[in-house]
């Protein structure tokens, strides 16, 4: 134990994994509902952002910029790849590729951005803007003190 963390009583009913993924799961829930009509899910909605926002882009500097590895990563950008809307293009290395968004990804992410925007909305009114402030910031703070493995 640190002197930061008082010993605690262990107990499955209070593990952080299950409540941070229950709640990832219920918010899930509300941008599906916005994007459906895109098809896109909300995971395939921000990879697409950022690709669109950052590319070209390697894999590996995105699983870095979304702390993620690879294989999740790559498993993840499967159906933009096989869907047309982000492609890989060479970067001059044969070895490594990089991601770049189609005409159609910019089309889409256009389209979906306001249904995004819509479920963001749904979000932060459900929760007030002081709870939105704090989680989002508990979260920040949470990325910074657990170091990647």
């Amino acid at each position: 134990m640190t002197a930061d963390s008082p010993a605690v009583r262990l107990s499955p009913a209070e593990c952080t994994c299950f409540r941070v993924r229950s709640a990832a799961r219920r918010v899930t829930q509300i941008y599906s509902r916005h994007l459906a009509p895109t098809g896109l899910r909300i995971s395939q909605f921000s990879l697409l952002g950022y690709v669109i926002s950052r590319g070209p882009v390697s894999i590996t500097e995105l699983s870095d910029l979304l702390a993620t590895d690879r294989t999740t990563l790559t498993r993840n950008l499967r159906p933009l790849l096989t869907s047309g809307v982000i492609e890989r293009a060479d970067a001059g290395d044969k070895r490594r590729h990089e991601l770049v968004a189609t005409s159609a990804g910019r089309a889409l992410f256009k389209r979906a951005l306001p249904l995004w925007a819509e479920a963001e909305q749904e979000v932060r009114t459900a929760m007030g803007t002081k709870l939105t402030a704090d989680l989002h910031g508990a979260l920040d703070r949470s990325m910074e003190k657990l170091a990647p493995l």
